[in-house]
């Protein structure tokens, strides 16, 4: 090999070395100085906001939903495989206000709920996004054959209530109240306190939790899952109309909220009807 070329080599993996040494200090300094930034965040809890969010991130992490002693719970079947295109089901997807009262199909019911709120990844996480990750939005599905709640991590129902209550989720055209069911969008400001928006709110003087900020995000979270459950019906060949509440006293009451937790909007699932005659009162 020509000495001059040899020198060369020689010089250039020189020079590559002292790159590396040189980004390998860079690197070490960026992750002291983020040390440094976190701890300094971290003073600025106190030891009961630190439990807390300790207490819950346990909670989010655990494999299954807690449970009450008394818990009565609806297994789900597996979903179906939507082979449609996502352009077809955009194609599909519209409004649909008038329903024909039928009760639609267990294996349908599972598959709108985990695509808008469902699991898709072995680390629990969701198929619908969430700002902050707050995961604050839970799915209430009320039916002829009452209310429940889905429950992600178990692809499973827990039951809330009784009795067919599907009137008192519908709107001013009576015959939305036939829909086989409504899906009710419910938002918990006790998920935003999260070791990430305390963190947020700290390093940038803001509160993440109040206001407009809040808002933005809590309807952000429920607009994607309204879209999963839309898109997820088109596919089916299933009709669906987004809605909001004007008076929920009654709602609220019936799926047992607090003060915390707040009714975003319904969507309502079912067959269509295809003339006035085709009612299930």
């Amino acid at each position: 090999m020509d000495k001059n070329l040899k020198h060369h080599i020689a010089r250039l993996r020189h020079q590559m070395r002292e790159t590396q040494e040189e980004l390998a200090q860079d690197w070490d300094a960026l992750q002291n100085r983020t040390r440094q930034r976190f701890q300094q965040l971290l003073d600025r809890f106190d030891f009961e906001e630190l439990e807390t969010m300790i207490d819950q991130f346990r909670a989010e992490q655990a494999q299954k939903e807690p449970l009450p002693t008394d818990a009565i719970i609806r297994e789900l079947p597996i979903r179906h495989r939507l082979e449609i295109s996502l352009d077809e089901a955009l194609m599909n997807r519209k409004t649909t206000r008038d329903f024909s009262g039928e009760t639609i199909p267990e294996t349908d019911l599972a598959t709108i709920l985990w695509a808008c709120n469902g699991l898709n990844r072995k680390d629990m996480k969701r198929t619908t996004p969430s700002a902050l990750n707050w995961q604050d939005v839970s799915v209430y599905v009320v039916q002829a054959n009452g209310i429940w709640k889905y429950l992600p991590k178990r692809h499973a129902l827990l039951f809330i209530t009784g009795k067919d209550q599907r009137q008192h989720f519908g709107e001013i055209k009576t015959l939305s109240r036939l829909a086989g069911a409504h899906l009710v969008f419910v938002s918990d400001a006790r998920k935003m306190k999260t070791m990430t928006t305390q963190l947020v709110n700290k390093a940038f003087d803001v509160d993440m939790m109040q206001g407009e900020w809040a808002e933005r995000a809590r309807s952000l979270n429920t607009g994607v899952k309204l879209q999963a459950a839309a898109l997820a019906t088109a596919g089916l060949g299933l009709a669906g109309v987004t809605r909001l509440l004007v008076n929920d006293e009654v709602a609220r009451d019936l799926l047992d909220l607090n003060t915390e937790e707040k009714i975003m909007a319904i969507y309502s699932v079912g067959f269509p009807s295809q003339s006035l005659f085709d009612h299930v009162f």
